[in-house]
């Protein structure tokens, strides 16, 4: 039957139905997220690493290199460069979102960064929904936070590489990231799918790519790696489910979680100080 006010979004080359919205949706085609880039190719020198879409053409994505790059305690081995991922979706599980995105070049883990001060907007991301017409002005104006914004990414990043976390502490890190503040004053432990999960990513903290390196072997920074490397390259059985997540998704908020306990241990040595 016909429904008022409603329409289905479609492909072009297959007409293959996407989703159904309503008559105030706005659509943000792929061809408006490469211009975008195109204009900050041009603009500010940034390079257009990679575009792709997900779940047959539902959520649209590129990934800009910044040009800015930095070592993490001075450690040449272990370098980050910063990139800018922005994404939109035509069934409304995404809204058109603008990120800042670490990569480590040694694995390829990725770990956003906020743009602005975490303890003041908690603003992590720049997100416009699909009620209005895109418009990438205010993005590009928040672009320019980027320089600063890196900055205060790797201040936090570099202490991270000189906390010791050895023993039960790793153990007690991983169990954390998988239960609220609520339940980790209750004494509550994890359920056995999570402990699985715990098993794996503690392997990694040991024996992924990247953990040799002084500054990740047996520190905050590599449990917080570890986690990274979980989610990016082996938590989903599939590759394309796995980047959803990884940005999008779970995965993105476990990120998040374990990036926001290392912060709250960052804290808590230095009040004991």
């Amino acid at each position: 039957r016909l429904m008022p006010e409603r329409f289905v979004l479609v492909r072009d080359d297959s007409g293959a139905p996407l989703s159904v919205v309503s008559a105030d949706y706005q659509v943000v085609q792929p061809k408006e997220i490469l211009e975008f880039y195109r204009e900050l190719v041009a603009e500010r020198h940034y390079t257009l690493e990679t575009a792709g879409a997900l779940d047959g053409g539902r959520k649209v994505w590129a990934l800009a290199k910044t040009g800015l790059v930095a070592n993490v305690s001075g450690n040449p081995e272990d370098e980050l460069g910063a990139y800018v991922l922005l994404a939109t979706s035509c069934d409304k599980s995404l809204a058109t979102t603008a990120t800042f995105t670490s990569i480590r070049v040694v694995c390829q883990n990725t770990l956003g960064f906020a743009f602005e001060d975490m303890k003041a907007q908690q603003r992590r991301y720049i997100k416009l929904d699909h009620s209005k017409k895109f418009d990438p002005r205010p993005i590009k104006e928040q672009l320019g936070l980027v320089d600063k914004a890196w900055s205060r990414f790797m201040e936090r990043v570099n202490p991270m590489a000189l906390y010791p976390l050895e023993g039960p502490a790793v153990r007690k890190f991983f169990e954390s990231i998988f239960l609220s503040d609520k339940e980790i004053e209750e004494g509550k432990q994890p359920s056995s799918a999570k402990y699985n999960e715990i098993n794996q990513i503690t392997s990694l903290f040991h024996s992924a790519q990247g953990q040799e390196i002084e500054t990740a072997k047996n520190t905050l920074w590599g449990a917080v790696n570890a986690v990274t490397n979980y989610v990016d390259h082996v938590r989903s059985t599939k590759a394309v489910e796995r980047i959803d997540s990884a940005w999008f998704g779970t995965g993105a908020a476990l990120k998040e979680k374990a990036w926001d306990r290392a912060m709250g241990l960052m804290v808590a040595n230095q009040d004991s100080k």
